[in-house]
């Protein structure tokens, strides 16, 4: 670990005995802990995770249901019904 690194957080989790077994077998093969190994999924997912915008993912699905006939049909329906009172 580098110095800036040398300040950290202990982290404790639960995982099933299978993935168990499975980081201890990658960490083995790469010769590194399963601490580093564990440390570095772990960094990889949180660099591939965006945080979710709620209103993206509604427009996003949104244009999905738009696309089909049947699901428009909904989607007008949903819209002519929607009570908006208080939404901004």
């Amino acid at each position: 670990m580098s110095q800036e690194d040398s300040r950290s957080t202990v982290l404790t989790i639960r995982v099933p005995a299978a993935t168990g077994r499975r980081l201890a077998s990658v960490a083995r093969r790469r010769r590194r802990t399963r601490s580093e190994v564990a440390r570095e999924f772990i960094e990889l997912a949180l660099a591939g995770a965006a945080d979710p915008d709620p209103r993206a993912e509604a427009r996003r699905q949104s244009k999905l249901a738009s696309a089909q006939a049947a699901d428009a049909d909904a989607l007008q329906f949903a819209v002519a019904v929607a009570d908006l009172r208080g939404w901004k």
